[in-house]
């Protein structure tokens, strides 16, 4: 009784510690200004008590059968609903406890702690904050990048593009959405499916995990470290997402609702035209373009492919220099020229286990570094 104490204590003690911590960032990174921010602080004072108070009350409770509770609410158009809601914690504790169990299989965390994985799987299913993305029109790189509140609208987020390059008329700039935020607890978006939710839970994890070390603590030191931190945790998230839906399906599978102002969707029937492909030969091109000074020319064929998109099916609002900044960061999608993206996967192989993996690159925080862990771990 007194060990289970002792462990219950702990856990408490160290996710509040947790929680301070990002409170403290977040506040530091708040922006003064209301209207479209997102606003950290309310975040964490409401988020945080209403999971752990939630926690303790779920002995009290007739909760649903997990499997059950999953079916419903991934089943929902309207997850802000009543029902929603009311699902909600369930679906929330349940997700974390099977990305934790699969986590600790694979040795991740550490090893000594007397309570699942370190720092403890917490995320919260809401609407995720969308992003406004900077970038000069010369080169493509984030400049600066303004988290929104998730329920702007199409109108608002234009706006705020057109007024942001109004300002500069260097600077490109872009609205995005994103599947979640690594704040603790997460913001995790309550409009995807089972098998991206569970993907972006084991992925913000991943963020957590690596704060406290320096592929974490530098993540805002250059466009270098947040791709070595993003791809990672990309990685690991379709990783630990996989096993976790591969041993609890959920029957029928979910799927996602359509976002309120999206970037890029597909249509039912796959197209014809290789979206990957195309984009990463556009990618290689404006890069060419701009390097030589073009940047008209580099803005007018983003917009041709960008039609030739929408012809083929997709739905593209925009393709900027903002987007490839933005996107860019993700080495291990299909559309990425980053070799970061390769080298890192090779060194996922490598490493044998996930443990060791995260082990290696959590120090790495440069091309140079990942270049090396590569080298060493090679025939």
């Amino acid at each position: 009784m007194q060990t289970s104490s002792w462990r219950g204590a702990a856990l408490v003690g160290a996710v509040l510690l947790v929680a301070m911590f990002v409170s403290l960032g977040a506040f530091a990174v708040r922006s003064g200004r209301a209207g479209d921010r997102f606003d950290f602080l309310r975040w964490e004072v409401s988020a945080f008590p209403n999971k752990w108070l939630d926690r303790l009350g779920a002995p009290l409770r007739d909760d649903p059968d997990p499997d059950e509770a999953l079916r419903r609410y991934f089943a929902l158009d309207d997850r802000n609903s009543d029902e929603g809601r009311a699902l909600e914690n369930e679906v929330e504790a349940v997700i974390e406890g099977r990305v934790d169990a699969v986590l600790r299989e694979l040795g991740a965390g550490w090893p000594l702690s007397p309570f699942g994985v370190w720092p403890p799987v917490d995320a919260e299913l809401a609407g995720s904050p969308r992003v406004l993305v900077v970038s000069p029109r010369d080169r493509i790189a984030r400049l600066k990048t303004d988290t929104l509140r998730p329920d702007l609208t199409l109108t608002e987020a234009e706006s705020l593009e057109r007024s942001t390059e109004a300002a500069d008329a260097n600077r490109s700039a872009l609205v995005v959405g994103t599947g979640g935020l690594s704040l603790y607890p997460a913001v995790v978006s309550n409009r995807d499916s089972y098998e991206e939710t569970v993907d972006t839970v084991a992925h913000e994890w991943t963020h957590h995990y690596l704060s406290i070390y320096p592929l974490g603590r530098d993540y805002f030191r250059s466009d270098d470290v947040r791709t070595i931190n993003e791809t990672v945790a990309d990685l690991v998230g379709a990783e630990v997402g996989r096993i976790v839906v591969e041993r609890w399906p959920l029957n029928p599978p979910s799927t996602p609702t359509p976002a309120a102002t999206p970037t890029a969707t597909a249509t039912a029937s796959p197209p014809p035209l290789d979206f990957d492909a195309t984009m990463r030969d556009l990618r290689t091109e404006v890069d060419g373009l701009l390097a030589a000074g073009r940047i008209e020319d580099a803005e007018r064929r983003m917009e041709a492919v960008r039609l030739q998109l929408n012809a083929a099916g997709y739905r593209i609002r925009r393709i900027n220099q903002a987007y490839f900044a933005w996107y860019g960061t993700y080495a291990a999608r299909g559309d990425s020229v980053d070799p970061l993206g390769g080298q890192l996967r090779d060194l996922r192989e490598r490493s044998g286990s996930l443990s060791s993996f995260l082990h290696a690159v959590r120090d790495a925080t440069t091309r140079d570094d990942v270049a090396a862990l590569l080298a060493s771990r090679s025939g």
